[in-house]
Formats: C-alpha cells, sequence, structure tokens
C-alpha cells in the first residue's frame, strides 16, 4: 500500500499556502495527481516525489535535468 499525504503536509512540504494548493485542484493546475476519499483529498508520496524529481533543474544554467 502506497502512503499519501494531506493538502495541509502537501503545502507545508512545497512551502506554499493551503489554499495555494486548493486552488490549484479548482482551476485543474495542480501538477500532483490527487485522490479524493469522501471528504478528504491526498497525494500519494511516490507522485510527490515524481513531481519533485521533475522540477529539478542544473545549477548552472538552469535547464531541467534529464
Amino acid at each position: 500500500m502506497q502512503d499519501f499525504i494531506n493538502t495541509s503536509e502537501l503545502a507545508a512540504l512545497l512551502k506554499v499556502r493551503k489554499n495555494t494548493i486548493e486552488r490549484w485542484r479548482t482551476n485543474r493546475e495542480c501538477p500532483i495527481p490527487w485522490i479524493k476519499v469522501k471528504r478528504r483529498v491526498l497525494y500519494a508520496l511516490a507522485d510527490v516525489n515524481a513531481y519533485l524529481e521533475s522540477q529539478k533543474r542544473d545549477r548552472v544554467s538552469g535547464a531541467p535535468m534529464e
């Protein structure tokens, strides 16, 4: 079974406000897939880690790392 975090935990991890994450979801701009279970919104840690890995940049050129 996968490990999951909630919106507040994701916001803290990304250092953004919880409202930002909620706005991303509402506007369908959230870069991380989510799962809704009743009223709870959850994010798989594997998806969060994949997103963070995709955001890595070369420190000199700023180009995405492959």
